[in-house]
């Protein structure tokens, strides 16, 4: 047989999963096979024989190629796991060598730092390593179950914590190395343990890769490495968590479990071996291999986290790996119960299940016992514990008595378990005092448990009883201070471990949070977020040393108050950075792309979070318990710290002091400033406590300032260290320790203060002391590298300034200019120095102390050059201005160099730069005022500045040569100008050779010369020039010659085509306005020309000439407006229009110069009329076109005007919904429009926005929002209106607060649009951009309000709230226009002012009212009267206030009394909302107070709107106010009706002439003497009014409002019948001229007026003195019209009266004369004319006599209706 050759070809490969559940999937199974040799070897084939069956198992060699493909979540760890092993590598690498140390002093301060760096080094590493075995623990727990269900973004979470922290080990362990050696140890074994965890930890993370093909236990192995290098590392830095022992139990522990794991593994064999079921078979063997894994696992964990064991996170992930055996316990035993039924197999499961909880049990009850500390609280402790948490809980109770009084049973059953520890104490104590101390704090505890007790009866009787519950509150609190005295010692060594404890973790959660802040730095995609969170970090990475320090100070002197003081302090001043970091730090995790980094960086915010919170917790409690030693201490500290400077000193001698790392003389220098400010600062705060006697308060503040100095002296050493000088290093030395002296003494001064509050002497030492304190800090400060150099720059300047005393200046032999000389260039080399010292106040100390001496060398050049100025040959005013300047400069140098020592001291402090600016600047300005003075002051140079000024206003004459200026002709003009050339040609030779010679007062005087020859010659020229051109002009214009005036026009037009040179400096508006202007001038010329041509055309020419510059002005104008208008077609279309009024304006021209010259020629007039008309129409085309360039502009006024009437429109309609008549249609209601108005509504929404946009848009889109807008707003309070109508008339308050919902909308839909109109076409910086954004919130505001009231109006619930959340938001609104400085639309009186102000009474008492009731229909009401009495009281404020006659300062005090008011009566509203909300009778009594405080303010308001009138100020309710002013309308009335008559005349005559008709002129006259009468007649009785008010019969209040009442209705009424009769006789005589009425009427109209006129005497004299002056004035007034009255003084209205009566009966006699009666001839037709006749009179008689009982029956009517006085005078 021939051999078989075998090749190599691809195989396909079975392999094992776990269980999985998926879809089919369809494959060949024609598939290679891999062919391997047998077990035995290979073998022969042979014809006929058949080979054994060949069975071979190969395990652990699977091809990588065969494993399924990778996720994306394992490819992204897979990614972490490679960087994160490059980091580790890269750290081992660096580990060959440890960090180089400078150079250390044996100082206090240089060993201090040295055991400080160590401590720090040690508590990071220690940190770094927990974290490290914690991620180590949290791979191995994540990692243990289905690589489908693994969430490999925490392992990769894990796999980022062990890199990042093991790279920043590295850091620390290199420099403590370092530090070990320094001191003697062994560092390079530090590096090896190190090398040797990194090692590990690379190891670990090769087995971690999801690809791996190595098996799980050698990940296990791994992570054992781990654990066990870990600890390693610990030992040799020292800081080994637990003793051996507890780690010894904590390994039996896990391996018991592991035992007991195993046992119940093999009862779960039993089971699977006796189950017949394959699938229940699996599944039991599955969960017993599961049970072993996680038993495997936990061993593992074990050995990792043993020895970090104190951690928190390494005791979690300990835990989680016992839940994790928990777990599968619980499934193997659910296995085992569903394989079989066997209870005899069950219940051995079942016990080998509990073996396995119990000894989980007993190793996490070990891990929770080390937790707590790993020892016993004690017999004190828990009952302690439980008193002050359950004294917590009954002050977070107050207000649930039952809940109080629970609390308050625990609470005395734990008091009395601590009563009975005392009292066992007591009695097993040896020593007496200590007994009877015991005793004495049990028997305080039990009488402070006696009392709690008696309060909690009460409060229990009582559970609505406040003050019951606040007896309970204080007597808990008794018991609590009770209890803190009774176990002081024990509580406050417990607080202080808890601390302790606390500040490790949070130092630790810091530290990692900042690495994982590192490690996310390359992943970050906001550059401002990190930036944010490294600043955070670096502020955090400052404080932990200071908390490590503080824990171990804590530690290592455990009973030291010092310590325990520090540790508080630290961990207090670590709060506030570490909660920053942590907000930092969680703001920043949404920007980190990789997310393995983001869940680190989000884990450990979240655990420095909770560290920060149990560190606060533990902080406050140990503050309390150790609070009063702060004093004590702070001075302790002050001590020690003057005892360093005094060895830091003696070190210098020796020269052994060296700076510590990382100090320079900047830095410290920087630091000293600072911290001297922080001193200053914190010694105000003691001096401020101790001055109130808070000792609590006083104890802080005595440890700030301890902490301050600390860094004060910290900052000093490292000055003198760094400083070489001996003398300066110790003057620095002493004078701080001169501060520490000074300090503790302050601090001792303090303490005796505390002991006796408010004593006067104490308070007075221990200001002198605080004095004495900041004088030995300044001295500190000025000892400082380049402060010294800044104070000698500043006693020179002082010096050097004393010269600028002298009274008189010797002359320094130099010439002026000389001197001006030298004063420039030292000028210039001081501005220079001083801008040097700018920039050294911010560099180095050396360079500020070489600027600062510069600086005083060149002042002193500067004063030496100045002095010689001052010396100088000149008036005693100018050399006084020198000094005086020379004086400012001095004074300018000293504050700059102050303000340069201050920022050099704190660079960082604010407004320092601002100021040293300033300084700089002032310097400068001096200067160079000073240098401006000298050069005005120098001889000629004031002639010469003379003569330019003169020559600027010579130019703009020329430039305007049209205006004359003298009266010589034209001929004269030119001579002068010749004579002028003269003089100007000498003064310029003068000027020339003087200038040379240096002959300066010569050569100021050929400048004036020069300067009046000039401006003559310029002015006789002008004048020539204007002489020419009149004349040429009026010859032209004579001539009628215009071509000169059409060719101007002509020029004008081209202008407009020509390009622009320049862009335009004013918007379209603002040529807009011009042109609108200039265009209506041209037509108001064409019309005059029109006029002129008819009755002057001479004058033409004068107008054709007036017309063509104003159409220069317009084509001007018209060119800049096409450029800025919003599109080139409005601008084409604006140059074209102008373009033809140009044209016109040539035709009419040249008509003018054409009638001009032949002014008779009724064609040439035809045609100039025409001309203008086309001029005029053309006109109107130009204003359209300018019209159409601001379409938007325009539509936003049309806008605003329709919502205005829609305003008015829902006004209206309130009044209809308040009277009640407010009906629904149909059966409709409220429901059936609420969706129509919110979509409406959201509508409105939507065109606010387009309005707002339209700002910056097209004039197109704006009139399209502008349009949009209206039409919604519209459509929405129609459909508003309809809703509010549904709701039926019964509730007429709820549909006026719907209406006045929709109404705001209008009103800011109104503003709105007139903010955008203001804002169309501005820059997004311009003002009026801001305004339109306010419009807009404002806008958007209201219609959220609405659409709340819409959703709200039929909740009976609610409703009444949300109305009043809409008044008040609608009162804000009107406070804030009412703010505003816009004055009112019109002014008011202050009576009106004060009539509005009695609403807001009304709606107080109404707002009170509801606040008590909180019934809703009673807040609706009140919201309705609220928003109308204060929007009316703000209205009319501010129109009384703007009223022309009210002073400044009243203004001023009503508008601030107004707005006082309005915000009164909101913080009114605001509490009864409080109250709807949350009623309660505390709130309720408020309201007292509330509506006290807006009475005073209305009563302000009303004093303020008495202040508008003066004296003069009268009650507008006042009945006799009323009687005045209702006189003085009806003397207005019949003023107004005379004129009314001047106006009138005769009808126009008939061709044939009829005299009879002259009568109707009398008729006129009569009636305007009887209208003249009355009204002189009113006015007076109006003065009467005013007498008796003033003699007090009549009372300018209404104290007797009856009597005075009814006298003021007569005169009323008395006065408005004459008014009346008045205006009727007017009307008749009217009708009598025109011929529409007969003369009885004019007679009976002048009868009524006389008799109207007796009843306004009869009231008047009613109370009047007759003898008085005003009483004799008014009889002649009204005798005319009373037949009674027997005085001559009325002559006048009666003589008006019988006049016109004479008149008209004439007329009426001679017209009945005139009638012609014609007598019929025939008989029948006479008879039947005197019967007619006779009838006719017989039926006027009947109804004359109709006529007069009608007229007797309205008087009798009207009789009943008049006052007494009139009655009584009609019956006499």
């Amino acid at each position: 047989m021939r051999n078989l050759q075998c090749w190599r070809i691809p195989s396909t490969v079975l392999q094992q999963q776990f269980n999985k559940v998926g879809k089919v999937e369809t494959g060949s199974v024609a598939l290679r096979a891999i062919m391997r040799s047998g077990a035995g070897g290979s073998e022969t084939f042979q014809m006929g024989s058949m080979p054994q069956a060949k069975q071979h198992v190969t395990s652990g060699q699977m091809h990588r190629g065969h494993m399924p493909p990778l996720t994306s979540a394992q490819q992204a760890l897979t990614g972490t796991i490679n960087s994160s092993m490059q980091a580790v590598q890269a750290a081992q690498a660096s580990l060959d060598e440890f960090d180089t140390l400078p150079p250390l002093g044996t100082d206090a301060a240089s060993q201090a730092w040295r055991k400080n760096k160590m401590d720090e080094s040690k508590h990071e590493i220690h940190s770094q390593v927990d974290a490290i075995t914690a991620g180590t623990a949290s791979m191995v727990n994540l990692t243990a179950g289905d690589p489908a269900e693994t969430d490999y973004t925490a392992v990769g979470c894990a796999v980022t914590t062990i890199s990042s922290n093991l790279t920043e080990m590295s850091k620390g362990v290199k420099l403590l190395a370092a530090l070990m050696e320094d001191e003697g140890g062994n560092g390079q074994q530090l590096l090896g343990a190190a090398k040797n965890l990194a090692c590990a930890v690379s190891e670990m993370l090769k087995t971690a890769q999801p690809a791996s093909t190595e098996p799980r236990q050698n990940l296990l192995q791994a992570a054992g490495n781990v654990g066990q290098a870990s600890g390693e590392l610990l030992q040799q830095i020292g800081e080994s968590d637990a003793d051996p022992r507890f780690q010894d139990m904590l390994m039996q522990l896990a391996k018991a479990v592991a035992n007991a794991a195993a046992a119940l593994v093999l009862k779960a064999k039993n089971v699977a071996q006796k189950t017949e079921d394959a699938a229940l078979q699996n599944r039991v063997i599955a969960a017993a291999t599961q049970c072993a894994l996680s038993t495997s696992q936990l061993v593992a964990c074990t050995r990792v986290v043993a020895p970090t064991i104190s951690s928190p996170v390494c005791q979690e992930q300990l835990i989680e790996a016992g839940k994790l055996v928990a777990k599968s316990v619980e499934g193997c035993v659910e296995a085992s119960q569903a394989a079989t039924n066997d209870e005899q197999l069950l219940k051995q499961v079942g016990t080998a299940a509990t073996g396995v909880t119990h000894a989980l049990n007993e190793l996490l009850q070990h891990i929770k016992q080390y937790a707590s500390g790993g020892h016993p609280i004690g017999r004190h402790g828990e009952a302690t514990d439980r008193i002050l948490d359950v004294t917590e809980n009954i002050f977070s109770s107050m207000g649930d008595a039952g809940e109080m009084v629970r609390q308050a049973r625990i609470l005395a059953q734990a008091t009395s378990d601590l009563v009975n520890a005392i009292k066992a104490d007591a009695e097993g104590e040896t020593d007496l005092e200590n007994s009877r101390k015991l005793l004495s704090a049990a028997k305080l505890l039990a009488d402070a448990t006696a009392k709690m007790v008696e309060a909690a009866k009460g409060a229990a009787a009582n559970p609505d009883s406040e003050e019951q519950q606040q007896k309970l509150r204080e007597a808990a609190e008794g018991l609590r201070m009770a209890t803190n005295a009774a176990a002081q010692n024990a509580i406050k060594k417990r607080l202080v471990n808890k601390l302790e404890n606390a500040a490790k973790q949070a130092a630790a959660a810091a530290t990692q949070t900042i690495a994982a802040a590192q490690h996310a730095a390359s992943s970050n995609k906001n550059p401002a977020a990190q930036q944010q969170l490294v600043q955070s970090c670096k502020v955090v990475a400052d404080q932990i040393p200071m908390l490590v320090q503080g824990v171990r100070g804590s530690q290592s002197q455990p009973d030291s108050p010092s310590a325990q003081l520090a540790l508080i302090g630290a961990s207090q001043n670590f709060l506030q950075p570490g909660a920053k970091m942590v907000t930092a730090a969680k703001a920043t995790v949404p920007t980190i792309s990789d997310q393995a980094s983001a869940m680190q960086l989000s884990q450990c915010a979240k655990n420095l979070a909770n560290a920060l919170g149990e560190l606060r917790t533990a902080a406050q409690r140990a503050q309390e318990a150790c609070g009063p030693l702060e004093i004590d201490n702070a001075l302790t500290v002050v001590r020690g710290l003057e005892r360093d400077m005094q060895e830091a000193k003696a070190s210098a001698a020796e020269g052994k002091l060296k700076p510590l790392p990382g100090e320079t003389l900047e830095k410290c220098s920087q630091d000293l400033g600072t911290s001297t400010k922080a001193v200053s600062s914190a010694i105000a705060q003691l001096l401020s406590e101790a001055t109130q006697g808070n000792e609590n308060y006083t104890g802080m503040a005595a440890r700030d300032v301890a902490q301050a100095l600390r860094s004060l002296a910290s900052a000093a050493r490292g000055v003198a260290a760094n400083t070489t000088d001996p003398q300066a290093r110790n003057a620095m030395l002493d004078c701080t320790s001169d501060v520490m002296d000074k300090s503790a003494n302050l601090i001792e001064e303090t303490k005796r203060a505390i002991a006796k509050p408010g004593d006067p002497d104490s308070q007075q030492r221990l200001a002198q002391v605080a004095k004495a304190v900041s004088q030995a800090l300044n001295r500190s400060v000025n000892c400082l590298p380049g402060q010294r150099d800044v104070d000698n720059a500043i006693r020179t300047i002082g010096e050097a300034s004393k010269r600028l005393l002298a009274d008189s200046f010797p002359a320094s032999g130099k010439s002026f200019q000389e001197a001006q000389a030298n004063l420039n260039q030292a000028a210039a080399g001081l501005n220079q120095s001083a801008n040097e010292l700018v920039q050294a106040s911010r560099g180095t100390t050396e360079d500020l102390a070489r600027a600062s001496g510069k600086f005083g060398k060149n002042f002193n050049d500067f004063l030496e050059a100045g002095v010689d100025m001052a010396g100088q040959p000149q008036s005693k005013e100018d050399q006084t201005q020198v000094v005086t300047n020379l004086k400012t400069i001095s004074m300018s140098s000293s504050k700059l160099l102050l303000a340069a020592k201050a920022l050099s001291t704190d660079p960082n402090a604010p407004n320092l730069k601002n100021q040293l600016a300033a300084a700089a600047r002032a310097v400068t300005d001096s200067i160079n005022q000073l240098i401006t003075m000298c050069t005005q002051q120098a001889p000629g140079q004031k002639e010469c500045d003379n003569a330019l000024r003169e020559l600027e206003t010579v130019r703009g004459m020329l430039e305007n040569p049209t205006e004359a200026v003298s009266d010589l002709s034209y001929f004269d003009c030119i001579d002068s100008v010749m004579e002028n050339s003269k003089v100007l040609g000498e003064a310029m030779a003068g000027i020339s050779h003087n200038a040379k010679n240096s002959n300066l007062p010569e050569f100021g005087e050929s400048a004036a010369h020069t300067q009046e020859a000039l401006e003559e010659s310029v002015q006789m020229m002008k004048e020539a020039v204007d002489d020419l051109g009149a004349t040429l002009a009026e010859a032209a214009s004579a001539a009628g010659a215009v071509g000169g005036m059409v060719d101007s026009i002509t020029q004008a037009i081209n202008k407009m085509e020509e390009g622009a040179v320049d862009e335009p400096e004013g918007t379209f508006v603002d040529y807009q306005t011009t042109m609108v202007k200039t265009a209506k001038a041209i037509a108001v010329t064409v019309q005059e020309m029109v006029t002129k041509s008819n009755t002057n055309p001479d004058e033409l020419g004068g107008l054709a000439n007036q017309l063509t510059s104003e159409f220069g002005e317009l084509a001007s104008e018209a060119k800049s407006a096409a450029i800025t208008a919003e599109n080139d077609e409005i601008g084409s279309n604006i140059k074209k229009q102008v373009q033809e009024l140009g044209f016109s304006c040539t035709g009419l021209v040249t008509k003018a110069g054409a009638l001009q010259c032949s002014p008779n020629d009724s064609f040439t007039k035809k045609e100039l009329i025409e001309s203008a008309r086309k001029v005029s129409e053309k006109v109107s085309h130009v204003l359209a076109a300018l019209q159409a360039g601001n379409r938007g502009t325009q539509a936003c006024i049309t806008a605003a005007s329709a919502v205005s009437g829609i305003i008015a429109d829902l006004d209206t309609t309130i009044m209809f919904a308040t009277a009640g008549t407010l009906n629904r249609e149909n059966a409709e209601t409220f429901a059936d429009h609420r969706e129509h108005i919110l979509k409406t509504a959201k509508a409105l929404v939507e065109d606010t926005k387009l309005l707002v946009s339209g700002a910056g848009a097209s004039q197109e889109k704006l009139a399209q929002a502008a349009q949009s807008s209206v039409t919604t707003i519209t459509r929405l309070a129609d459909v508003v209106k309809l809703g509010a109508a549904s709701l039926g008339s019964e509730d007429p308050e709820t549909q006026v607060v719907l209406i006045n919902a929709v109404k705001d909308v209008a009103k800011a839909l109104g503003d709105l649009i007139s903010a955008t109109k203001a804002a169309a076409g501005k820059p997004h910086d311009d003002p009026a951009m801001l305004q339109l954004k306010n419009s807009a919130k404002v806008m958007v505001t209201n219609v959220t309000s609405l659409l709340k009231t819409v959703k709200a109006v039929e909740d009976e619930a609610t409703k009444g709230t949300r109305a009043l959340e809409a008044t008040i938001e609608h009162i804000r609104q009107e406070l804030a226009v009412f703010s505003s400085a816009d004055p009112p639309p019109k002014t008011a009186t202050p009576e009106e002012f004060i009539r509005m102000t009695k609403g807001i009474t009304l709606a107080t008492a109404k707002a009170v009212a509801a606040g008590n009731s909180c019934r809703q229909e009673d807040v609706i009401a009140t919201a309705n009267l609220s928003r109308r009495a204060i929007a009316d009281m703000l209205h009319s404020c501010k129109q009384a206030a703007y009223h022309p006659e009210v002073s400044k300062e009243v203004q001023m005090r009503a508008l601030r009394y107004g707005k006082e008011c309005a915000s009164q009566y909101l913080c009114l509203l605001e509490h009864v909302l409080v109250i709807i909300q949350k009623p309660s009778h505390d709130l309720k009594q408020q309201l007292a107070s509330y509506s006290k405080r807006v009475a005073g303010s209305v009563t302000e308001l009303i004093q303020a709107a008495e202040a508008m009138k003066g004296t003069e100020w009268v009650d507008p309710e006042d009945p006799t106010v009323i009687a005045e002013n209702e006189l003085l309308g009806a003397a207005a009335a019949i003023e107004a009706a005379a004129k009314k008559l001047e106006q009138l005349k005769p009808r126009a005559k008939p061709k044939e002439a009829d005299e009879s008709l002259n009568f109707e002129e009398q008729i006129l006259e009569a009636a305007k003497s009887i209208a003249a009468a009355t009204s002189a007649l009113v006015k007076a009785a109006s003065a009467a009014q005013r007498e008796l008010v003033a003699q007090g019969k009549v009372g300018a209040i209404p104290a007797n409002a009856v009597d005075d009442g009814q006298w003021s209705q007569g005169l009323i009424s008395a006065a408005r019948m004459v008014a009346a009769a008045t205006n009727n006789l007017c009307e008749a005589a009217n009708s009598a001229v025109q011929g529409h009425a007969s003369e009885e009427k004019l007679i009976s109209s002048a009868k009524q007026v006389a008799a109207s006129t007796a009843q306004l005497l009869v009231a008047c004299k009613v109370k009047a003195d007759q003898d008085s002056q005003t009483m004799k004035r008014l009889q002649p007034l009204t005798q005319v019209c009373c037949a009674c009255s027997s005085q001559a003084a009325g002559n006048a209205v009666k003589r008006a009266s019988d006049n016109l009566v004479k008149a008209a009966q004439k007329a009426a006699f001679d017209d009945h004369d005139d009638q012609a009666v014609v007598v019929k001839s025939k008989m029948v037709g006479g008879i039947a004319q005197i019967i007619a006749a006779q009838e006719e009179m017989l039926r006027k008689e009947r109804e004359l006599e109709e006529a007069r009982k009608k007229l007797a029956r309205i008087r009798e009517q009207q009789y009943k209706f008049l006052p007494s006085e009139l009655r009584e005078d009609g019956q006499d």
